[in-house]
C-alpha cells in the first residue's frame, strides 16, 4: 500500500532544484564523485543503505547529474526497504509538500516508523503533529511520551517541551520537580529560554527530584560509636558460635530418638 503512495507520488514531483532532505546530515555519508559508481549496484540489489547513498548522491549531484525526481524516488525505496533515515526524510517531503503535495498523515506514518526505532527527530516530529493533531487525533498524552523519547536520546528541544508539559500538567501529570531536571537537561545543552526556565522554578524554592540528587557522604563515626558497633558485633559472633552444630552433635540428636 504505501508502495503504491510513493509511487504515485513520484508522478508530482517538482523539480524545484533545493535540496530536500534538510533535516539530514549529508556530509555524515562521506559522498564523493565515487559514492555512485560504489553503491549502485547494490542498490538496484536491494540494499536499503546503497539506495539511501544513490538518493544523496542525486539531491546533491555528488557523482553524477543532479536529479531530485531520481532523488525522490530512491529515498523511497529505501524507506520502503526499512532505513531509518531514508523513513525519517520521506516524512519530511510529505509534512513539507516538497517533490509531492503536503500529507500530514503520509508523514506521520513515516515518522512514526522511524520512531519506533528510536529516530530522535522522527520523534520530535511525530510529538509535534500529535500536540497538533496534524495527519493523527491529537493526543497530549503521546506528545508528551514522545517528547520524552527524544529528550532520553539527547534532545534540547524534546527535553525543554517535556519539561512545559510536566510545569503546565499538560498530557502528564503536572511535576515540577522533574520539570526543573528537564529545563536543566535542556540548558545543559544551551536551548533558549530552558535555563530562564529552570531558574525561575528554583527561585519558587522547587527542588530536583530526590533520585535526582547525588546522596550526601556519610559522616564519620565518633569514638564512642565505634566501640559500640564492635561491641555489637562481638555479641552477635558469640550468639553465633553457641547456635553452630557439628556433624557429630546431629548423629546423637538422631541416636536418641531412636
Amino acid at each position: 500500500m504505501k508502495k503504491k503512495h510513493i509511487l504515485a507520488a513520484l508522478l508530482v514531483v517538482t523539480l524545484n532544484f533545493v535540496a530536500f532532505s534538510s533535516g539530514s546530515d549529508n556530509n555524515k555519508y562521506d559522498l564523493s564523485v565515487t559514492t555512485y559508481a560504489e553503491n549502485i549496484t547494490k542498490a538496484n540489489d536491494g540494499d536499503g543503505d546503497a539506495m539511501l547513498a544513490i538518493a544523496k548522491c542525486f539531491e546533491t549531484g555528488t557523482g553524477v547529474k543532479r536529479d531530485l525526481k531520481e532523488a525522490w524516488e530512491w529515498y523511497g525505496k529505501s524507506a520502503l526497504e526499512g532505513n531509518i533515515e531514508a523513513q525519517y526524510i520521506i516524512g519530511t517531503l510529505y509534512r513539507d509538500g516538497i517533490g509531492t503535495k503536503k500529507d500530514y498523515k503520509e508523514s506521520a506514518y513515516w515518522f512514526r516508523k522511524a520512531a519506533r526505532n528510536g529516530h530522535k527527530e522522527s520523534l520530535l516530529n511525530i510529538a509535534r503533529q500529535f500536540e497538533k493533531g496534524q495527519g493523527v487525533l491529537a493526543d497530549n498524552r503521546v506528545a508528551a511520551e514522545n517528547y520524552w523519547r527524544a529528550a532520553e536520546r539527547g534532545s534540547a528541544e524534546g527535553a525543554n517541551r517535556y519539561a512545559e508539559m510536566l510545569r503546565d500538567g499538560i498530557g502528564v501529570e503536572k511535576d515540577l520537580p522533574k520539570a526543573l531536571k528537564y529545563f536543566k537537561k535542556a540548558a545543559e545543552q544551551n536551548y533558549p529560554e530552558a535555563a530562564y526556565q529552570a531558574g525561575l522554578l528554583e527561585n519558587q524554592g522547587v527542588k530536583l527530584p530526590v533520585n535526582n540528587v547525588k546522596p550526601r557522604p556519610a559522616a564519620p563515626k565518633t569514638e564512642s560509636q565505634k566501640k559500640r558497633a564492635e561491641k555489637k558485633s562481638a555479641t552477635k559472633s558469640s550468639h553465633k558460635g553457641s547456635k553452630k552444630s557439628t556433624p557429630s552433635n546431629h548423629s546423637k540428636k538422631k541416636g536418641k530418638k531412636r
